[in-house]
């Protein structure tokens, strides 16, 4: 199966914020990629601000790894709510 989150989701994700909305051709876009997208940035800001505990940190990084496409992609999430 191939990883639902891509570099380009990821681009176009970063161009507009976050905000769908904002797309002007939203009908090319994978919905749920771009929720699980969101999912992961979430469950990363509450791990940054001590929300969550060891387990839920290991699951992310693993759904992280099951997700991207890569590692750039997955390292470029991470550092997104730097």
């Amino acid at each position: 199966m191939k990883a639902p989150i891509t570099r380009e989701l990821l681009g176009l994700y970063e161009s507009v914020s976050g905000e769908l909305e904002r797309l002007t051709d939203q009908d090319r876009i994978d919905r749920g990629a771009w929720e699980l997208l969101d999912e992961l940035l979430l469950d990363l800001h509450l791990i940054r601000h001590g929300y969550a505990d060891e387990g839920f940190a290991r699951h992310v990084e693993r759904r992280l790894g099951t997700l991207c496409e890569d590692d750039r992609v997955a390292d470029r999430i991470r550092q997104m709510w730097r």
